[in-house]
């Protein structure tokens, strides 16, 4: 299924990283603070593993885009589901179904983002303008 599974050590190492830092107790966000802080870390935070997922698995799902978005998406916001279970069995920390919808808005406009651009490439290898990656197969 998965052309080059080195293509995925990048998302492992990433999941991981999420689990590490959800560990540590009443973990807060840095920087100023201000509403919606929090959420917006949330977000970014998703919005990263969205990229990763995509670049990792692409379009080795299918040639379907909705199949292929409605792959990874669920694989991500399933990440951001564990997390927040995870969460609520370390001390000062709680799960949060509002962090899970921020999690998930993340991973939607991270997988969409990169889906998007490589339809933008793909456009673009048919005009003669660039060409496809060789590992990677051309969605439909």
């Amino acid at each position: 299924m998965f052309q080059n599974q080195r293509r995925l050590y990048p998302v492992l190492i990433y999941v991981l990283l999420i689990f590490a830092v959800s560990s540590f107790p009443s973990l807060k966000a840095p920087g100023p603070s201000f509403a919606l802080k929090d959420k917006i870390a949330h977000t970014a935070e998703y919005f990263v593993l969205g990229l990763l997922l995509f670049r990792g698995v692409g379009w080795t799902v299918s040639r379907s885009r909705t199949a292929t978005l409605g792959f990874l998406v669920s694989v991500g916001v399933s990440v951001a589901a564990l997390d927040e279970i995870y969460q609520s069995f370390i001390p000062g920390r709680m799960m949060s179904v509002y962090d899970w919808y921020a999690d998930a808005l993340g991973v939607v406009i991270g997988v969409g983002l990169f889906m998007y651009a490589a339809r933008r490439d793909r456009s673009r290898s048919e005009d003669g303008k660039s060409e496809w990656p060789a590992s990677e197969g051309k969605p439909t």
